[in-house]
């Protein structure tokens, strides 16, 4: 029988995926997107072992230690009864899916007493990968899904007015944002910089906020604007009292919004 390296590990891989994605929604632990992702390619290349005449390497201490580093760089909580919970699922399931996937394929192919198993008919290893793949299909839209109507509750339309400048811009509301201006105990508005720069500020009204975060430490020039805004679900516009400051860095990714409001505004 021919075996292609390349689609045995894509198979290997998706399979883990989809083991490693049902057993954290079952246990509805949070996970690590990006690790979850190495985690399936780690399991997928130690498929490779089978290849291997080396011992160790497929000694059962060694196929119990690969799912359960999977697991630990998979979980964003990596405390033991954590890692030790799902685990024990993951191998329940696998022993499952292993159990479902044999008795199919006896129920495919002719077995007789004495004889030696030969796999003719595999067509469940098709079924299966297509049932794991549209699941994590569907798991990645529906997180998709979730994660932009979360986004969408916290969207607000901003408008700034200094003088005769006027500018609108779609705000985030950070619940983490903290940030106020020391003299006047205003909450600050984080805007980009290609937004704050439309404005001509005179020096007398600029103000000068210094920040200290994990990552750095810095100050921001800002200015008291007028300031309105409205939550995308609603058609009230309120006037805030907050200080507008500048940020070079790209707010958002997708270009969601623009600004970030702090929680002192709503």
């Amino acid at each position: 029988m021919e075996v292609y390296i390349d689609i045995y590990i894509f198979e290997n891989i998706v399979i883990n995926l989809f083991l490693l994605l049902l057993t954290f929604k079952l246990l509805r632990f949070s996970f690590n997107k990006k690790n979850i992702c190495i985690a399936a390619v780690l399991g997928g290349l130690y498929g490779l072992v089978i290849f291997c005449n080396v011992n160790l390497l497929n000694s059962i201490a060694f196929k119990l230690l690969i799912p359960a580093i999977m697991i630990y760089i998979s979980l964003e909580s990596k405390k033991f009864k954590y890692v030790l919970k799902s685990i024990l699922v993951f191998f329940m399931l696998a022993f499952m899916l292993g159990g479902i996937c044999f008795g199919a394929l006896q129920m495919q192919n002719t077995y007789m007493i004495g004889q030696a198993f030969v796999v003719e008919n595999n067509s469940i290893k098709y079924i299966v990968l297509s049932v794991a793949i549209v699941f994590i299909f569907i798991n990645r839209i529906v997180d998709l899904l979730k994660d932009r109507a979360l986004v969408k509750n916290f969207l607000y339309d901003i408008y700034i007015t200094e003088g005769t400048r006027t500018v609108l811009v779609k705000g985030f509301l950070d619940t983490g944002n903290e940030l106020r201006e020391p003299v006047t105990n205003l909450p600050c508005v984080i805007v980009e910089n290609n937004y704050f720069n439309q404005f001509d500020i005179p020096d007398d009204k600029k103000f000068i906020i210094k920040y200290d975060t994990i990552n750095e430490v810095g100050e921001v020039k800002g200015f008291k604007g007028n300031i309105m805004i409205k939550n995308e679900d609603s058609n009230i516009w309120t006037r805030v009292d907050a200080i507008v400051c500048g940020c070079e860095r790209k707010l958002s990714k997708e270009d969601e919004f623009q600004a970030l409001l702090s929680r002192g505004i709503v």
